[in-house]
């Protein structure tokens, strides 16, 4: 982890990112927390027994891995499966215009973002049913007399 940070660092140093991770040791540690706040990064992280707080990201996951499979479907090394991925997420970023971004790509978006960051244009997030439905599922359990 720390050495795809490193890269990530060295590659763009001034951007403010956000990091995604689990609840693992190495990611709550005070030492960690400080060397993300040294570069400007924003922490993401589940809440503990909140697993859907995972949703969005687990979700691009699962849009990468099904690209993948399209445009990558004969994999058979590792090394075949690391440039798949890098180049199946270099597609999804500069190649995969997304009507959520107006037809933009995600690249596109964030140059946007980046060259202008006093007027970043805002984006419209389609609500999930499923979550909607989840949440109304644990409300529910809440409003059940004991």
């Amino acid at each position: 982890m720390q050495a795809a940070l490193d890269d990530a660092w060295a590659k763009d140093p001034n951007s403010h990112a956000m990091l995604h991770s689990d609840r693992g040791f190495q990611f709550t540690r005070k030492p960690f927390a400080q060397k993300l706040q040294d570069h400007g990064m924003t922490q993401s992280m589940s809440r503990v027994s909140r697993c859907i707080d995972n949703g969005p990201m687990e979700g691009w996951q699962g849009l990468i891995k099904e690209m993948l499979d399209v445009l990558y479907p004969d994999v058979k090394t590792y090394d075949e499966m690391k440039d798949a991925f890098d180049k199946t997420i270099d597609y999804y970023i500069n190649c995969d215009p997304q009507e959520r971004f107006g037809g933009k790509t995600a690249g596109q978006v964030r140059a946007e973002a980046k060259a202008d960051p006093e007027h970043i244009s805002t984006y419209k997030i389609v609500p999930d049913k499923r979550y909607k439905e989840w949440w109304d599922k644990i409300k529910a359990k809440k409003n059940q007399p004991a």
